[in-house]
C-alpha cells in the first residue's frame, strides 16, 4: 500500500499502520502527538486508503457529540435516518451499530481528538472496554483512538482506567527533525534550512505555510512578524484548551524560554514553591514541550541532581527569544515587519542559532548510519559548575567515546584544543582511559588550516551544514 505523495516522511508511522491493518486479530491503538504535528493528516489518508471510518471530535456536550458522530456514521454507511438526525441514545448503541455493520470483517474506525469525547462522558471508556472484551475479541475490528492531549492519552493506560492492559499498539507522532523539516523548503541551501528549522520548528502545520521560492526573511515577516500572520501569536494560545492551569503553564514556559534553566531559577522566576511548580513541569514534559536534560555521563538520569530544563520546540524558543518582547510592547502591531527583521531579529540570529545547530548535530550523531561510533547514548555534558561543556557526547556500544564541538561559525585551533581537554574530563568522569574520537561541526562549513591539517592526520572528523542532510 503506497504512502500518498502529500504525506511528507512519516514512513515508519505509515508502515506501522499497514502492519496493524493487516493483522488478523483486533487492534486497539492509541496515537498521540502535539497539535499541528500531522496526526489528522496521516490518519485521514490511511482511513481513505482502507475505506475506514474516520471521525474528528470537537468540544461539545455529550448529546452534541453523539449527534455529530451519528451523522458521520450515517454518511459512511449510507443510512438516511442517521444522516437526517435520528441519532443514538448512548455511546453503547452507536458502537454496537458500527460493530453490527462491520459484520466481523476487517474494519478500521479512527476517532481523532478522543479526549474531547471522554472528558465530557467519563463512561465512554467503560463502553469501549466492554466492547473490546466481548464483541470485538473474536473479530478483526481496528479501533484507533488519537489525541493532542498527550497526558490524557497516556493516562488511558493507568491501572485504574477501564482500558488498562487492552492497548495493542501505540503510535507517537512527533515533530520533524531538522532533516525531515527540510522537505518543506527544498529550494533553500543547508544553512537556510537550519535557520528555517530554528525559527519554525518541526511542526508540519507551521512548515506547510512556508514558500521556499521566497527568502526566509519574507516568510518570517509574513507569518510571524506581521500582526496578522498565522504564527504571530500561536505561542500565546498553545495551551488555551487545557483548562484553568494554562496561565501557570505559560509562566513556566516563559521562564524557561527567557533563560531560566535550573530548578531554582525557574521557581524564582515564576514565584512559586517547588512543590507547586513540580506538577506543572512534569505536565509540560509529558506534553513534550519541555525536556529535562542531565549530563550524558550520568547512568541514572532520573536521580541526577545536576539537570537543566529547556523548551523542546524551536518555534517556541525563537518566539520567546525574539518575538515576545516585541509582542508585549505592541511593536509588532506598529512597526514594519521588514524593519523588525533587519533591526531586531537578524543581528541576534547567529547567536540564537548556536543552540539549534547543536541539537541538529546531536540528531546527526544519533541517526547518521556511518557515524564513527555506534551510539548507545547521545547527549551533552557539563561539569558541576557549568564552566566546562561539550556539545555532543556519544557513548558507544563498544565503550568508545565520541566528543565534539559545534559552532555556527568558523572552527579554529583553539576550539580543537579546548575539545581535547574537555574530552579527557568526560573520559575521567566515566572512569578513566577510553578510546576517544573527536569531532568538529561548523555551521558555516569553515575550518581553519590547523583543524584541517589535524583532520588529515588524527582521528578527527569534521562536518559542515551540508553533511547534516545526508
Amino acid at each position: 500500500m503506497e504512502k500518498p505523495a502529500d504525506i511528507l516522511d512519516r514512513r515508519d508511522e505509515w508502515e506501522r499502520l499497514i502492519d496493524l491493518w493487516g493483522a488478523p486479530e483486533p487492534q486497539l491503538v492509541f496515537a498521540h502527538g502535539r497539535r499541528r504535528v500531522g496526526k489528522s493528516w496521516l490518519l485521514q489518508r490511511f482511513s481513505r486508503q482502507v475505506d475506514g471510518l474516520y471521525y474528528q471530535a470537537k468540544r461539545g456536550t455529550r448529546s452534541e457529540q453523539l449527534a455529530r458522530m451519528a451523522r458521520v456514521v450515517g454518511e459512511y454507511f449510507d443510512d438516511p435516518a442517521l444522516r437526517h438526525g435520528s441519532g443514538f441514545p448512548s455511546w453503547e448503541d452507536l458502537f454496537e451499530y458500527v460493530t453490527d455493520r462491520a459484520e466481523g470483517d476487517r474494519f478500521l474506525f479512527v476517532i481523532d481528538e478522543f479526549p474531547y469525547l471522554a472528558q465530557e462522558d467519563s463512561g465512554l471508556t467503560s463502553v469501549l472496554q466492554s466492547l473490546w472484551d466481548h464483541r470485538w475479541k473474536d473479530g478483526a475490528f481496528k479501533l484507533v483512538l488519537c489525541g493532542s492531549h498527550i497526558t490524557f492519552m497516556q493516562r488511558l493506560e493507568d491501572h485504574d482506567q477501564p482500558l488498562h492492559g487492552r492497548r495493542t499498539a501505540r503510535i507517537q507522532i512527533s515533530p520533524f527533525s531538522h532533516r525531515d523539516a527540510a522537505g518543506f523548503v527544498p529550494d533553500y541551501d543547508a544553512r537556510d534550512r537550519l535557520r528555517t528549522y530554528g525559527i519554525f520548528g518541526g511542526v508540519p502545520g507551521h512548515l506547510d505555510r512556508l514558500d521556499s521560492t521566497r527568502p526566509l526573511s519574507d516568510n518570517v515577516c509574513d507569518l510571524i512578524l506581521d500582526s496578522s500572520g498565522l504564527l504571530h501569536d500561536e505561542a500565546t494560545h498553545l495551551l488555551d484548551s487545557f483548562g484553568g492551569q494554562s496561565q501557570v503553564y505559560y509562566s513556566v514556559l516563559y521562564a524557561i524560554g527567557t533563560g531560566a534553566h535550573t530548578w531554582g531559577e525557574i521557581t524564582d522566576r515564576v514565584g512559586r514553591s517547588g512543590g507547586s511548580t513540580w506538577p506543572v513541569i512534569e505536565w509540560l514534559q509529558e506534553m513534550e514541550l519541555v525536556e529535562r536534560e542531565v549530563p550524558v555521563t550520568r547512568d541514572q538520569p532520573r536521580k541526577s541532581k545536576i539537570s537543566q530544563y529547556r523548551i523542546t520546540d524551536p518555534y517556541l524558543r525563537f518566539w520567546h527569544t525574539f518575538i515576545q518582547p516585541l509582542y508585549s510592547s505592541g511593536a509588532t502591531g506598529v512597526a514594519d515587519p521588514a524593519a523588525l527583521w533587519s533591526e531586531r531579529i537578524e543581528p541576534g540570529l547567529d547567536t540564537y542559532m548556536g543552540g539549534i545547530f547543536e541539537d541538529a548535530c546531536r540528531t546527526f550523531a544519533a541517526e547518521y548510519p556511518h557515524f564513527p561510533v555506534q551510539p548507545l547514548r547521545v547527549g551533552r555534558w557539563w561539569n558541576r559548575t557549568s564552566d566546562d561543556e561539550v556539545d555532543v557526547v556519544v557513548r558507544g556500544v563498544d565503550h568508545r567515546l565520541f566528543v565534539a564541538e559545534c559552532k555556527w561559525g568558523e572552527i579554529n585551533r583553539s576550539d580543537l584544543q579546548t575539545l581535547r581537554e574537555r574530552g579527557r574530563e568526560v573520559a575521567d568522569e566515566l572512569g578513566g582511559e577510553r578510546d576517544l574520537v573527536f569531532g568538529l561541526f561548523s555551521g558555516s562549513g569553515q575550518f581553519d588550516e590547523a583543524t584541517r591539517e589535524a583532520a588529515e592526520r588524527d582521528d578527527l572528523h569534521c562536518w559542515g551544514p551540508d553533511d547534516l542532510y545526508w
